[in-house]
């Protein structure tokens, strides 16, 4: 594989490692991937292994990194009158989306002889990554807000991962988990973020929804954005579908953002190819999407552009609401997923009757329970 820069397009073998462009700051991503065969989907592997053939990260021999990661249900519901599916991405190993990636960021990083890991979260990354790392028998350290909803933290030490509680906003733990993997060159620095091999895993998701839908494309889908990893990597993944001619189709994509972590939405409806970090320390119960310094979000945009999507921003009464009706369905989802359904609430007007809409529902209930005077 060869990771690129999607702004200038310099390139360099992926065993180099970079995680962003020496010349824009861009993080990488992997190209010379190989063509998506239905033929060589192996419905015996557990989930999104399945796709292990288009999934170049294990090296020979190696053992493969997984607890079954993936193949999430795929439900149909109505909400407020709109047909949809949901996808329950919350339903993984540690009750959050980032399994995916950072499953396969983990085997890539195996297979490169790693350690020790370190990352920057604001709880549901770094559990993950502790996961994973202790399950792969690597020493992993994890940079987390101070604010992080406990639960989220204790997930992160149960595993057994050093787990260090930054001062200030989200990203200060950015910067203090970088800097720790510059000062000492045995440490890799697993951002979730930056990661090219963690956008790799995020577009199983696109491949999962096709086959869930009998081989089809869905018109839209819909999902949180704080770096827009998850969101970019659905749609990476359904270019790559198309690219290798499974398809003639790609989906409409909303991304959803939470007042006042605005700065994709603000770039977009502002005709924008860059964002603007916003200057916010307010605490929201949207927490995993609290981002002001978007990594992905110039790739992002050109993606929702090019897609004819758009950019939802929803504020913490909504969230609130959806919240609590997402469970009165039986679906008990952190606020950053309800943002979602939330979004879906203000943009009813856009759907047609005849579109197949996707929400995708990123994180349990239970990574971030409200109070019962909340509810």
């Amino acid at each position: 594989m060869i990771a690129y820069c999607p702004t200038c397009s310099f390139r360099a073998p992926a065993e180099l490692s970079p995680l962003r462009c020496p010349s824009t700051s861009t993080p990488l991503e992997y190209t010379d991937l190989p063509p998506f065969d239905p033929a060589a989907i192996d419905p015996a592997q557990a989930g999104q292994w399945r796709y292990r053939a288009m999934l170049p990260v294990v090296g020979p021999g190696q053992e493969l990194v997984t607890l079954g990661e993936g193949w999430t249900p795929l439900i149909q519901d109505r909400w407020h009158g709109l047909p949809l599916h949901w996808k329950l991405d919350a339903l993984m190993p540690t009750g959050s989306y980032k399994d995916r990636g950072v499953s396969v960021m983990v085997n890539w990083l195996v297979s490169r002889g790693a350690l020790t890991v370190v990352d920057d979260s604001s709880g549901n990354a770094g559990a993950s990554l502790a996961c994973y790392a202790a399950r792969a028998g690597l020493e992993a350290c994890i940079y987390v807000p101070e604010s992080a909803p406990m639960p989220k933290k204790a997930q992160i030490a149960i595993y057994g991962a050093e787990l260090v509680e930054v001062p200030g906003p989200r990203d200060a733990a950015s910067k203090a988990a970088a800097a720790a993997s510059r000062m000492v060159k045995s440490i890799k620095y697993a951002s979730h973020a930056w990661h090219p091999a963690f956008l790799l895993g995020q577009m199983t998701a696109a491949w999962e929804i096709w086959e869930q839908l009998g081989r089809q494309v869905p018109d839209w889908v819909v999902a949180p954005a704080g770096h827009g990893g998850a969101l970019l990597g659905i749609w990476r993944g359904f270019q790559h579908l198309q690219n290798s001619g499974v398809t003639d189709k790609l989906p409409r994509l909303m991304a959803v953002q939470a007042e006042p972590y605005t700065p994709i939405y603000d770039a977009f409806h502002h005709r924008q190819t860059q964002v603007h970090p916003t200057v916010v320390m307010e605490p929201i119960s949207a927490d995993g999407i609290a981002i002001n310094v978007p990594v992905r979000a110039a790739s992002l945009l050109e993606a929702l552009r090019r897609s004819q999507g758009t950019v939802v921003a929803v504020d913490e009464a909504e969230i609130r609401q959806a919240h609590r009706q997402l469970a009165e369905r039986g679906l008990f989802v952190e606020p950053t997923s309800a943002t979602v359904a939330a979004a879906l609430c203000k943009s009813l007007s856009l759907f047609n009757a005849s579109d197949s809409v996707v929400a995708v529902l990123t994180g349990h209930g239970l990574k971030n329970p409200p109070s019962v005077d909340e509810e």
